[in-house]
Protein backbone atom coordinates (compact mmCIF):
# COMPACT_ATOMS: atom_id res chain seq x y z
CA UNK A 1 0.00 0.00 0.00
CA UNK A 2 1.10 3.40 -0.74
CA UNK A 3 0.40 6.72 1.45
CA UNK A 4 0.87 10.51 1.05
CA UNK A 5 1.82 11.85 4.17
CA UNK A 6 2.29 16.16 4.66
CA UNK A 7 2.60 18.13 7.02
CA UNK A 8 1.54 22.25 6.99
CA UNK A 9 1.88 24.83 10.04
CA UNK A 10 -0.42 28.00 10.18
CA UNK A 11 -1.07 30.71 12.28
CA UNK A 12 -4.57 30.12 12.99
CA UNK A 13 -5.80 28.47 16.11
CA UNK A 14 -7.11 25.14 15.75
CA UNK A 15 -10.64 25.83 16.06
CA UNK A 16 -9.87 27.93 12.98
CA UNK A 17 -8.18 25.58 11.05
CA UNK A 18 -10.89 22.97 11.94
CA UNK A 19 -13.42 25.30 10.36
CA UNK A 20 -11.71 24.91 7.69
CA UNK A 21 -11.58 21.58 7.38
CA UNK A 22 -15.20 20.40 8.64
CA UNK A 23 -17.32 23.25 7.22
CA UNK A 24 -18.68 24.02 3.54
CA UNK A 25 -17.55 27.36 3.28
CA UNK A 26 -13.72 26.32 4.49
CA UNK A 27 -13.63 23.14 2.35
CA UNK A 28 -15.35 25.77 -0.44
CA UNK A 29 -12.23 28.37 -0.05
CA UNK A 30 -9.11 26.01 -0.29
CA UNK A 31 -9.86 22.81 -1.76
CA UNK A 32 -12.80 23.63 -4.33
CA UNK A 33 -15.53 25.53 -4.76
CA UNK A 34 -17.71 22.75 -5.87
CA UNK A 35 -18.06 21.36 -2.27
CA UNK A 36 -22.05 20.51 -1.10
CA UNK A 37 -23.14 16.99 1.31
CA UNK A 38 -22.73 17.15 5.48
CA UNK A 39 -19.77 17.71 7.03
CA UNK A 40 -20.96 15.97 10.16
CA UNK A 41 -19.59 12.49 11.18
CA UNK A 42 -21.35 9.95 8.89
CA UNK A 43 -22.44 12.15 6.63
CA UNK A 44 -20.86 12.54 2.68
CA UNK A 45 -19.23 15.34 1.43
CA UNK A 46 -18.87 15.61 -2.44
CA UNK A 47 -16.20 17.52 -4.27
CA UNK A 48 -16.64 18.22 -7.58
CA UNK A 49 -13.24 19.25 -9.89
CA UNK A 50 -15.01 20.28 -13.47
CA UNK A 51 -15.91 16.87 -15.02
CA UNK A 52 -14.55 15.06 -12.11
CA UNK A 53 -14.64 14.67 -8.32
CA UNK A 54 -15.51 12.05 -5.31
CA UNK A 55 -17.34 11.49 -2.39
CA UNK A 56 -15.86 11.32 1.42
CA UNK A 57 -18.11 9.65 3.92
CA UNK A 58 -17.10 11.48 7.41
CA UNK A 59 -15.59 8.28 9.70
CA UNK A 60 -14.82 10.51 12.13
CA UNK A 61 -14.96 14.33 13.02
CA UNK A 62 -13.22 15.32 16.54
CA UNK A 63 -12.17 18.73 17.90
CA UNK A 64 -8.21 17.89 16.69
CA UNK A 65 -9.00 14.90 13.93
CA UNK A 66 -11.10 14.54 11.13
CA UNK A 67 -11.27 11.03 8.98
CA UNK A 68 -13.08 10.74 5.30
CA UNK A 69 -13.30 7.18 3.45
CA UNK A 70 -13.86 7.91 -0.06
CA UNK A 71 -16.72 6.60 -1.90
CA UNK A 72 -16.94 7.72 -5.11
CA UNK A 73 -14.41 9.13 -7.37
CA UNK A 74 -11.51 8.08 -9.50
CA UNK A 75 -11.07 4.15 -9.06
CA UNK A 76 -7.65 4.61 -7.19
CA UNK A 77 -9.91 6.89 -4.80
CA UNK A 78 -12.35 4.66 -3.62
CA UNK A 79 -11.55 3.03 -0.27
CA UNK A 80 -8.78 5.32 0.30
CA UNK A 81 -8.67 7.18 3.70
CA UNK A 82 -8.06 11.00 4.11
CA UNK A 83 -6.83 12.02 7.64
CA UNK A 84 -6.05 15.30 8.79
CA UNK A 85 -4.74 15.52 12.59
CA UNK A 86 -4.29 19.34 14.30
CA UNK A 87 -1.94 20.10 17.19
CA UNK A 88 -1.68 23.52 18.23
CA UNK A 89 1.04 24.88 19.86
CA UNK A 90 1.28 28.84 21.02
CA UNK A 91 -1.61 29.86 19.11
CA UNK A 92 -0.13 28.50 15.67
CA UNK A 93 -1.44 24.78 14.44
CA UNK A 94 -0.01 21.92 12.57
CA UNK A 95 -1.93 19.57 10.54
CA UNK A 96 -1.02 15.92 9.90
CA UNK A 97 -2.36 14.90 7.00
CA UNK A 98 -2.58 11.48 5.24
CA UNK A 99 -4.19 10.16 2.77
CA UNK A 100 -3.69 6.19 3.02
CA UNK A 101 -4.55 2.95 1.55
CA UNK A 102 -3.61 3.60 -2.41
CA UNK A 103 -3.05 0.17 -3.99
CA UNK A 104 0.48 1.51 -5.63
CA UNK A 105 2.49 4.45 -6.32
CA UNK A 106 1.54 5.44 -9.97
CA UNK A 107 1.56 8.44 -12.02
CA UNK A 108 -1.64 9.40 -10.45
CA UNK A 109 -0.28 8.65 -6.99
CA UNK A 110 2.79 11.14 -7.70
CA UNK A 111 -0.09 13.66 -9.14
CA UNK A 112 -2.22 13.79 -6.49
CA UNK A 113 1.03 13.89 -3.64
CA UNK A 114 1.80 17.08 -5.30
CA UNK A 115 -1.78 18.52 -5.77
CA UNK A 116 -2.31 17.63 -2.05
CA UNK A 117 0.92 19.54 -1.22
CA UNK A 118 -0.49 22.57 -3.52
CA UNK A 119 -4.34 22.68 -1.86
CA UNK A 120 -2.85 22.32 1.72
CA UNK A 121 -0.90 25.36 1.06
CA UNK A 122 -4.53 26.70 -0.38
CA UNK A 123 -5.89 25.71 2.94
CA UNK A 124 -2.30 27.68 5.27
CA UNK A 125 -2.71 31.05 2.83
CA UNK A 126 -6.83 30.81 3.58
CA UNK A 127 -6.21 30.80 7.44
CA UNK A 128 -3.67 33.07 7.49
CA UNK A 129 -4.71 35.79 5.24
CA UNK A 130 -8.41 34.69 4.75
CA UNK A 131 -7.84 33.69 0.77
CA UNK A 132 -7.20 30.02 -0.41
CA UNK A 133 -7.01 28.83 -4.06
CA UNK A 134 -9.81 26.78 -4.76
CA UNK A 135 -10.53 24.83 -7.61
CA UNK A 136 -10.94 26.33 -10.27
CA UNK A 137 -8.51 29.12 -9.04
CA UNK A 138 -5.82 26.07 -7.55
CA UNK A 139 -2.38 26.28 -9.41
CA UNK A 140 -1.77 24.25 -12.06
CA UNK A 141 0.81 20.96 -12.22
CA UNK A 142 1.44 18.80 -15.55
CA UNK A 143 -0.52 15.69 -15.27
Amino acid sequence: MANICLTVGAKASAKNMMAGLNTLNGLKSWWTSDTTGDTSEGGTILFRFGGGGMDMKVLESTASKIVWECTGGPDEWIGTKVTFTIQEKDGESELMFKHAGWAEETPFHHHCSMKWASFLLSLKGYLETGKGRAFPNDIQIAA
